[in-house]
């Protein structure tokens, strides 16, 4: 017994059990505990022993509140929890003096385990505490336990605090809740529709309101695509929805269609949608979904569907305004013709005859314009380019506008360019672009005023500048002198007008010849000038110096028109050249004089009543002597479509009426193929 008594006195006296611990076991090792109510650390209790054994042991945060004091213990990792306020005076001082701003907190759960209560346990605790000079919130997840001691009342002498700070966890989950809550609202209030796919089936995981009503609000989530929405197989969405699944990339669609049935027993309702599939990627990098997101754009796609219906009905419109309009122009520029070649050029009704002319030949270019403006914004007119000399092209356009010039006795000067100016481009269109300029500057010029045109050039581009002292241009309509339809005031002492398409038409096709065309003037009553600028190009390397136009042969020519006055005319005009001509007024008429008359070039109208030009044309491309026949396509209509028609069914060429007098020549001028 005495044995066993002395190794329990030499055991209390060892101090083994404050070794180690770094910073806060030197300085519990180095405090003065004999003043406080402790006394010498070699008396101190088994329980505190084993207490601070386990404190300076272990790398977890633990505090020690001991005796009725309530006394401070802490280790190297609790120490990084505090700030300079507590640490490193609070050890061995009375808690209460150094958590004030926590005892109503802490306190009632200290004296609970004191009194022999079970332990406390506290998860993501808010405990306030004052550290690096201000009150911060902080969070802890922590337990008090107690520390046994036989002769302390309850049995128990102290408090085990073993506590983790988890403020920046909490933060972070509150953030991650917070985004949660803020992508959950607006996932929920989105415009667009939204919805998540889980899996190789493509099971409805969520879908926004949006998504619901674009399917009609039917019970999707938790099933799969095919069973969900059973339609969108057939259209192709599975399949593209197993593609963004496999291969991890995206897909983008743009006024798609989706056909839906709102019911089982409603008819399919067409959607339109722009949408995007994104692949889900989980962090080891497969792909565990698909996000969808998109619009419904059901509404703007209808519109834009109407608004191409309305185009093309407004370009079949066109047309037929065109063909209705050439089909009486043709015989009374036919006439005029005539009746030019009849008077002689001194006498009275010469100078009606002209007017006539002029007025027709106005008339055709405005039906022209009209159908460029169609054309042009579809992008379905075609530059036939080609090394020009801008000379003959100016002289060109200065001779179709001469009469113009010459009923209002305006005085037009040309300034050509002392040396030989060459572009890349197509006659037709560069000669209509100038002639629109003349005729706008005609218009818009006083009798007896002056019209100036005046080519020039740089290393790069060739300019053609057409000035005037006329009406002027003000500067509120300079920024729209080039849109559709805009015109400056008229007058009613003008009546020289337009549509207000002609600049328009001209911009579009200096532009698609890689130019511009340029307007400016100092404002009412102070003239204009229009500025074309073409680039430049360099002169062809072998000139054709044979350009000459020889006296076309004599042919025997068919004109097979239903309008018998465009017929006749034209068959009368070409007679007076010298031409042999016969008229034919159906198909079947003209089908049958072939084989008596023998034409070696016949003009053939497409609309007629009891079968088209078409298949008039492959008919007699079938007869023995049809290979030899020149067929030319003599119509009102002059859309792209119908001259790639005409060419398709045999004819070897298409006319626009009323006919071109000049193009008209150089074919009967050219020998037909053997």
């Amino acid at each position: 017994m005495k044995n066993a008594s002395k190794l329990r006195d030499e055991s209390r006296g060892s101090l083994e059990f404050l070794a180690g611990g770094g910073e806060m076991g030197e300085r519990i090792r180095a405090y003065p505990w004999s003043k406080t109510s402790l006394d010498d650390p070699r008396t101190w209790p088994q329980g505190l022993r084993t207490a601070l054994r386990v404190l300076l042991t272990t790398q977890h945060p633990v505090f020690i509140f001991w005796g009725p004091e309530h006394l401070c213990f802490y280790n190297d990792a609790y120490s990084r929890s505090i700030g300079p306020e507590k640490h490193p005076a609070m050890l061995g001082a009375p808690g209460r003096e150094w958590w004030g701003e926590i005892w109503t907190i802490i306190g009632p759960q200290i004296e609970q385990v004191l009194r022999g209560g079970a332990a406390t346990w506290h998860e993501n605790q808010l405990v306030p505490i004052i550290r690096h000079g201000r009150l911060q919130d902080v969070y802890w997840t922590y337990s008090f336990g107690p520390i046994d001691e036989r002769d302390a009342p309850n049995g128990v002498g102290g408090v085990l605090v073993i506590c983790t700070e988890t403020t920046q966890q909490v933060l972070t989950e509150r953030r991650l809740a917070a985004e949660r809550e803020s992508f959950a609202q607006l996932f929920e209030q989105a415009p667009s529709f939204m919805a998540v796919l889980r899996g190789p089936e493509h099971r409805f995981e969520l879908a926004n309101p949006g998504y619901m009503r674009l399917i009609g609000h039917r019970e999707i989530i938790g099933k799969p695509l095919r069973e969900a929405l059973p339609e969108t197989v057939a259209q192709g969405y599975l399949q593209l929805l197993d593609e963004v699944y496999r291969s991890g990339k995206a897909y983008t669609a743009t006024g798609a269609k989706y056909s839906l049935q709102l019911s089982a027993q409603a008819s399919l309702v067409e959607r339109y949608v722009d949408f995007v599939y994104q692949p889900i990627i989980d962090a080891d990098g497969s792909v565990s979904g698909v996000f969808v997101e998109g619009f419904d754009t059901t509404s703007r796609n209808l519109a834009d569907i109407a608004l191409q219906n309305a185009n093309r009905r407004k370009d079949e419109f066109l047309a037929m305004l065109a063909h209705e309009l050439r089909n009486p122009l043709a015989p009374i520029r036919n006439a005029a013709e005539i009746l030019a070649r009849t008077f002689p050029e001194q006498a009275e009704p010469y100078a009606v005859v002209t007017m006539i002319r002029r007025q027709a030949d106005q008339l055709t270019r405005l039906v022209d314009d009209l159908l460029d403006v169609s054309r042009i914004s579809q992008g379905r007119i075609e530059l036939k380019q080609e090394t020009l000399n801008v000379a003959p092209l100016v002289e060109q356009a200065f001779e179709t506008v001469a009469p113009l010039f010459q009923d209002k006795r305006q005085d037009v000067s040309l300034a050509p360019s002392y040396e030989p100016l060459y572009v890349v481009g197509d006659v037709t269109r560069l000669v209509q672009s100038l002639v629109n300029v003349l005729t706008n500057a005609a218009k818009y010029t006083d009798r007896g005023g002056k019209i100036r045109v005046h080519t020039r050039s740089s290393a790069d581009d060739v300019f053609i500048e057409v000035s005037d002292n006329g009406v002027g241009i003000s500067a509120e309509l300079m920024p729209q002198i080039f849109e559709l339809f805009v015109q400056g005031d008229r007058t009613l002492d003008r009546s020289e007008g337009g549509l207000g398409i002609g600049l328009a038409v001209v911009k579009k096709l200096i532009e698609m010849h890689g130019g511009q065309i340029s307007a400016r003037s100092e404002g009412l009553g102070k003239g204009s000038t229009f500025e074309l600028r073409l680039p430049r190009a360099p002169a062809p390397v072998a000139a054709d110096a044979q350009a000459a136009s020889a006296n076309a042969s004599v042919r025997r020519v068919l004109v097979v028109d239903d309008n018998i006055d465009a017929a006749d005319s034209l068959a009368l005009l070409l007679g007076l050249e010298g031409h042999q001509t016969e008229c034919a007024y159906t198909a079947a008429g003209a089908l049958q004089r072939v084989s008596a008359f023998a034409p070696q070039v016949v003009l053939l109208d497409i609309g007629l009543p009891d079968m088209d030009g078409y298949e008039v044309a492959r008919r007699l491309r079938a007869l023995p002597t049809g290979a030899a026949m020149t067929l030319v396509a003599l119509t009102g209509y002059g859309q792209a479509e119908d001259r790639e028609r005409a060419l398709a069914s045999g004819f070897d060429t298409h006319l626009v009426k009323p006919v071109d007098l000049v193009a008209l020549a150089r074919i009967l001028a050219t020998p037909p193929s053997a």
